[in-house]
């Protein structure tokens, strides 16, 4: 007998799913749809054939080009012609409510600032549940691809993600804080119900020091203030039918602004539709800055639901307090056939308190809350249809399985990290010479009679030593883009986890909420002013050395700095660095790299060694950009 989970194992009976993770299924499944459509209409094609028996083949041929529907177009094509028809169209797609009723899969209009409407077949869905009880769901986690791999994640109709964005600018999207949701169908009497809180975004962009030939981005967070209402209506949908609908309106005010509401007009207005009689969010409007615009978001054909866990389930709770253990088979089984799989999943915990319309919604931050989880996987997934051999267990397969265990709330992707036992191992050695060398170079200062840099470099050794460091595979992931791209897939192979032939290769998922702050400045106990230049670890692992004073940076430069998830060294100068330490500064960033994000020191502002920055100035920034 092994450890009491039970192993995850195929089940016969298939949860239902939207479509498959291959892209080239997706876009098949997209024209077979579509073509199904077309048969609701044969009688008029009919006709249409007839008529153009009595044309001339190429007057035929304009005319066709400069009537046909944009829909229509998609018929008689091949694939690829019929899929950059339908998702790089140059005019709105608009099914009628016969075409849309007929859509055997889940799909949804959408549209992004100033671009045609697509329409969308959804791809992936999760379910989330609250207490992690996979019975208590509340919500699904949905994922729409296109095929260009852009991948639109939302919940409850709101948007937590976009990625793989083509636009020239931004390239990805992450929700950081959301109001509190005031959107149940259980809520739909407090139709003039009024209340303040804050929407954040996380922005990924070209830096200012972005080229096409060497990429470099940076993260930066709009907030906003919202101010709530709502109202009961009827809304038409595309399918023909006609849904009694509670409409919750947020209105979108500068955060500087909040302790004057009066003065200050809406940036923006979001709109969310939610069906009254089955709770679904059928229609949203939702603002998503400057450089996107508008995402405009209708249910075409309406999805039915995910199914329930699997039998053989991979995953239980730990209790409170208790921490992860080595597993051993009882069997005399080899345990190298399994894969145990930890996660970790904190949570950022705020206290909120609700004011009146012109005050905005209070919150502190609390020290951050951890669950830990034990699962139990073969190695191995057993040959599927259409599989010849095996494969390699992946991150995907224990996320989603994770996900019918009950994942409260969607975890931010840049924050997500792997770890391994063995990982640890090679890290730790990594550490230790690292930690020579600090006291190597406080010797060196001492030598030579530099006693101030000797104190700085003993105050970096201690800053050092207390550092929340554990070495990760991984700088953020995503479950979207990892259905679809198998390169930022991870294989959880036995090579990167095995540490004895005794006891089962395991792996530790840690999944984080969004930082609450813009960044964490660590080092030396100074302040950021204090220093001409710094460097700058920022969530995806990305180092960069930026400057910091007005004579020799910009204010976009400058903004590096103070990214969300960012961690700001704060060290000795590199030109004061001696011979023989001149890396010193830039291995320090690398170690940064590894911030073990769920450990409760990771966000604390109490330690003399870290503290936390606010956005720069967005005035600042705004003038830098004329």
């Amino acid at each position: 007998m092994l450890f009491k989970i039970k192993l995850y194992k195929p089940s016969n009976k298939h949860n239902k799913k939207p479509l498959s993770f291959s892209g080239f299924f997706i876009a098949c499944v997209t024209l077979v749809s579509l073509q199904g459509v077309s048969q609701l209409s044969g009688a008029q094609t009919a006709q249409a054939a007839q008529t153009n028996q009595t044309t001339n083949a190429s007057q035929q041929q304009q005319q066709n080009q400069e009537q046909e529907s944009l829909l229509d177009s998609l018929f008689g094509k091949n694939l690829r012609e019929s899929l950059d028809i339908a998702f790089g169209a140059k005019e709105d797609i608009t099914l009628t409510p016969a075409q849309a009723q007929a859509l055997p899969y889940a799909a949804n209009y959408m549209k992004l600032g100033d671009f045609p409407r697509s329409l969308v077949v959804l791809g992936e869905a999760d379910n989330l549940v609250q207490g992690h009880n996979p019975d208590a769901v509340y919500a699904q986690r949905l994922q729409w691809f296109t095929t260009s791999n852009e991948i639109i994640e939302t919940v409850q109709g709101r948007v937590q993600s976009l990625e793989n964005l083509k636009h020239a600018k931004v390239k990805s999207i992450w929700l950081a804080q959301a109001p509190s949701s005031g959107m149940r169908a259980s809520h739909a009497k407090q139709i003039s119900k009024q209340a303040s809180n804050q929407l954040s975004y996380d922005f990924r962009k070209t830096s200012a020091f972005h080229t096409e030939h060497k990429p470099h981005f940076v993260t930066v967070r709009q907030s906003y203030r919202v101010v709530k209402s709502q109202r009961e209506q009827s809304l038409a949908m595309p399918n023909g039918t006609t849904l009694n609908v509670l409409v919750t309106e947020e209105q979108l005010y500068p955060i500087a602004d909040q302790n004057d509401n009066s003065s200050t007009q809406a940036i923006a207005t979001n709109e969310f539709y939610r069906d009254l009689a089955s709770g679904r969010v059928v229609q949203s409007k939702q603002w998503l800055g400057p450089e996107l615009g508008y995402f405009e978001m209708t249910e075409v054909q309406p999805f039915n639901g995910v199914g329930g866990p699997t039998q053989n389930w991979g995953y239980s709770a730990l209790p409170a307090q208790s921490g992860f253990q080595d597993l051993k088979t009882q069997d005399g089984s080899d345990p190298t056939q399994y894969r145990q799989l930890r996660i970790n999943v904190t949570q950022q915990a705020t206290t909120q308190q609700e004011t009146t319309q012109q005050e905005t919604t209070q919150q502190q931050e609390a020290s951050p809350t951890s669950q830990l989880f034990n699962g139990l996987f073969f190695g191995k997934i057993p040959n599927q249809p259409g599989q010849p051999n095996p494969r390699s267990l992946r991150l995907n397969d224990v996320v989603t399985e994770f996900h019918r265990l009950g994942l409260e709330q969607v975890p931010y992707a840049p924050l997500t990290r792997l770890h391994s036992p063995k990982l640890d191992q090679w890290f730790s050695g990594r550490k230790a010479g690292m930690l020579v060398r600090l006291r190597m170079l406080e010797q060196t200062y001492k030598a030579d009679g530099e006693t101030e840099l000797a104190a700085q470099a003993a105050e970096l050794t201690q800053a050092f030593q207390s550092w929340p460091l554990r070495a990760t595979y991984i700088h953020g992931w995503s479950l979207g883009d990892a259905r679809i791209n198998q390169a930022t897939n991870k294989a959880l192979n036995l090579a990167d986890a095995a540490v004895s032939n005794s006891v089962i290769p395991s792996y530790e998922l840690s999944l984080n909420a969004a930082p609450q702050t813009s960044s964490l400045q660590v080092g030396l106990a100074t302040q950021l002013s204090d220093h001409e230049q710094v460097y700058v670890t920022d969530a995806h692992g990305q180092i960069s050395l930026v400057p910091l004073q007005s004579y020799n940076s910009t204010a976009e430069q400058r903004a590096l700095a103070h990214q969300p998830g960012a961690l700001v060294l704060h060290s000795i100068a590199d030109k004061d660095l001696p011979k023989g330490f001149r890396d010193v500064n830039y291995q320090l960033a690398m170690f940064l790299q590894h911030w073990d994000w769920s450990a409760n020191s990771a966000t604390s502002s109490a330690t003399a060694s870290t503290k936390t920055t606010t956005q720069p100035d967005t005035t600042e920034l705004a003038h830098a950009k004329h």
